[in-house]
């Protein structure tokens, strides 16, 4: 996963929250830290706060002693959450205020919002959602900081269980198909989070073969 390359659309099975959430710190982590990056993450199976709480103090196996040493290494292993959020390098928001309306992403509003961007002279110096945006006004809106932040590129994590779970399978294809398979125009990575519950359990064969067929890259995990 840290080696996705920008322009990729995957998907990324998980077994569990526990396996999520050690994979998304890492991540962020190095997209934030070491990549100069802009990430964006909509969480379904925790709140935006609970990510926040997770991002700010990993506990990872080395830092759950409370010796000096131990203190120094949760100290490197945290990220500065203020720090990312303010200057808008960091958003988190809970995936269903940005999917409740996400029978009106087509692949044309898509690409209508990528070409905006690209013409866009934006002044915000912030990101907001006020949960009326869809998904592409929120990727467009992202595109535009991330210029004025000088990013490298823009990597969105999703979590579609609400949109299979409330909406359907047809609404999740639907949604899948508007997002290219790479990305030729914009400086994006695309990580499309599946729990393994819908994805093995949920889907047909059919259906599993067309969310793979829709993502450049696929990463499986399972328990």
């Amino acid at each position: 996963l840290l080696n996705t390359p920008i322009g990729i659309h995957q998907i990324v099975v998980y077994p569990n929250i526990d396996v999520l959430r050690e994979t998304y710190f890492h991540f962020i982590k190095r997209l934030l830290e070491g990549n100069n990056e802009m990430v964006i993450f909509l969480p379904y199976c925790e709140s935006a706060e609970s990510v926040q709480r997770i991002l700010s103090s990993f506990p990872t196996a080395s830092n759950k002693n409370g010796n000096e040493k131990g203190n120094k290494q949760k100290n490197s292993s945290s990220i500065d959450i203020k720090r990312y959020t303010h200057n808008g390098s960091l958003v988190i928001i809970d995936s269903q205020k940005t999917f409740s309306n996400v029978e009106g992403e087509t692949t044309t509003t898509m690409n209508h919002q990528f070409d905006k961007c690209n013409n866009s002279n934006s002044n915000s110096n912030s990101i907001s959602h006020n949960g009326n945006e869809n998904f592409s006004s929120l990727v467009r809106m992202a595109l535009s900081h991330a210029k004025k932040l000088k990013k490298e590129s823009i990597t969105i994590l999703a979590d579609y269980g609400y949109i299979y779970e409330k909406k359907g399978f047809e609404s999740l294809a639907e949604l899948e198909k508007s997002i290219p398979l790479y990305f030729d125009s914009v400086k994006i990575k695309q990580i499309c989070l599946y729990h393994q519950k819908d994805f093995f359990n949920g889907f047909t064969k059919q259906q599993k073969k067309e969310i793979l067929d829709l993502h450049s890259r696929s990463i499986l995990m399972t328990d």
